[in-house]
C-alpha cells in the first residue's frame, strides 16, 4: 500500500484543474481539445519537477495559514513578508495565496508568463515593434509578479509585485474594465507600466 506521505495530492489537485486549464487553452487559443490537454499534461509534468528540485513539493495546502503562524515568532519569516507587508499585503492575500495547492501556483504563474510572451513574440514578429518597445507595450498590458526587488524598467514603480496581491489585482482590474474600459485603457496606456498604475491604485486604498 502507498505511503499517503510518499505523494502529496498532485494527481487530485491535476484532475481538479485539468478541465479549467483545458477549457481556457481551447477558448483563448483556439486550439483542438486534444492539442489543450497535451499542453496542460507538459505544463503539470513541468511543473512538478520543478517544484521537487526546489523542495515545494510536499508543502500542505494551509501553507498559508501555517505561515502567519510562524511570522509571529519566526525571524527569517517575518522578513520574508516584509517588504510584501510594505507593499499592502494582508493575512488574507497571504492565505489565498499559499493555502492554494503548489501546483495551482505554479500553473497561475506559468500561464501568465505564458501571456506576456505570446504578446510579445506577436508585437516583434507580426507587428514589427522593436524589442524594448515591444517589452514596454506588454508591461502596460499585463501585471508582473515575482521578486518586488528587481527593477524592470526605469521607475521605481514598474518592480514586480508581490504575487499575494494577484486576487485584488484580478478584482481591481475586471472592476475597472467593466465599468469605464476606455478610461481604463488610457489610463493604463498613460503608465509607464501597468504595475505602477496599480501601486498608485494600492496607495490610494482603490485596490
Amino acid at each position: 500500500m502507498k505511503n499517503p506521505t510518499e505523494e502529496p495530492d498532485w494527481s487530485e489537485s491535476e484532475k481538479r484543474l485539468e478541465p479549467q486549464y483545458v477549457s481556457f487553452f481551447r477558448e483563448s487559443m483556439n486550439m483542438p481539445e486534444e492539442v489543450a490537454r497535451d499542453i496542460f499534461k507538459a505544463f503539470v509534468k513541468e511543473q512538478r519537477e520543478a517544484a521537487q528540485r526546489e523542495g515545494t513539493d510536499r508543502f500542505p495546502e494551509s501553507f498559508g495559514d501555517i505561515l502567519l503562524e510562524r511570522e509571529q515568532s519566526d525571524e527569517k519569516v517575518r522578513d520574508a513578508f516584509a517588504p510584501k507587508r510594505a507593499e499592502g499585503v494582508t493575512d488574507e492575500d497571504i492565505a489565498l495565496w499559499w493555502n492554494m495547492h503548489d501546483l495551482e501556483r505554479r500553473l497561475i504563474i506559468k500561464v501568465d508568463e505564458m501571456n506576456r510572451i505570446l504578446l510579445f513574440e506577436s508585437l516583434v514578429q507580426k507587428g514589427g515593434v522593436s524589442e524594448p518597445d515591444a517589452a514596454r507595450m506588454v508591461a502596460k498590458r499585463f501585471p508582473v509578479y515575482g521578486d518586488t526587488e528587481h527593477l524592470v524598467l526605469e521607475n521605481e514603480d514598474d518592480r514586480p509585485l508581490p504575487f499575494e496581491l494577484k486576487w485584488r489585482v484580478n478584482r481591481y482590474m475586471t472592476e475597472k474594465t467593466e465599468a469605464d474600459p476606455v478610461g481604463f485603457r488610457k489610463e493604463m496606456e498613460a503608465s509607464t507600466s501597468l504595475n505602477a498604475l496599480l501601486r498608485r491604485a494600492l496607495r490610494q486604498g482603490k485596490l
